[in-house]
């Protein structure tokens, strides 16, 4: 019978949300030994690690060198998420098994950490992007975003009302379309929510959908 460590990493944090949590590692490699003839020798379990240091996976490894045993792990990401940390993993003298891919090579695993890799950094690049588009629309972002959200929606809230009975006035005069609403805001110097804006039909679109009239 063949002879295996695995290794688990896991945030105490995230792990539940993230679908990696160690009852589910556990069971992917437990399923793999069962119908590849594996033997599990030792189970070690990373808690937190950092990209820079995975302590309990150099202890992983040299268990596996001292016992000729392969390193054993449920997906590659369990191993890091640094392209270059794999490939110097996947050059060592240990059998690397990811039990969701088990045809990979040290070739298809090196390639497949490269790409997901430059998806981290594509995905990263894309939210600084989108966080700075927010941030620019005076979005406020933080520990306190949710709270301060609530916060400018019951004050969004209140101006639609404060607004509501001078639309209901133009509307009166036969002043009824989005744009035209619009205009007359802008012509009578009626600021907006923001306070330095125009009005647009957008944003009479808007207001009035807050308020469902």
């Amino acid at each position: 019978m063949k002879e295996a460590i695995a290794y688990y990493r896991v945030s105490t944090q995230r792990q539940g949300r993230s679908g990696l949590g160690l009852e589910a590692q556990q069971s992917a490699v437990a399923s793999y030994c069962q119908f590849h003839d594996y033997d599990l020798l030792d189970e070690v379990i990373e808690i937190k690690s950092t990209r820079k240091q995975q302590s309990r996976l150099l202890e992983a490894l040299e268990q596996c060198k001292s016992m000729n045993a392969s390193l054993m792990v449920a997906r590659l990401d369990r191993l890091g998420r640094d392209v270059e940390k794999i490939a110097r993993l996947i050059k060592s003298e240990v059998e690397i098994i990811v039990t969701d891919n088990p045809h990979a090579t040290r070739f298809t695993i090196h390639i497949l950490a490269a790409v997901a890799e430059e998806q981290r950094q594509r995905i990263s690049e894309t939210t600084k992007g989108a966080l700075a588009a927010a941030r620019k629309r005076g979005v406020v972002l933080g520990k306190n975003g949710k709270r301060l959200a609530k916060q400018n929606k019951q004050a969004a809230n209140a101006f639609a009302r404060q607004i509501f009975p001078l639309i209901q006035k133009l509307r009166s005069r036969g002043i009824s379309t989005l744009r035209g609403i619009a205009d007359e805001l802008n012509l009578q110097g009626v600021p907006t929510f923001r306070g330095n804006a125009q009005w647009h039909a957008s944003t009479v679109f808007a207001l009035l959908h807050r308020l469902n009239k």
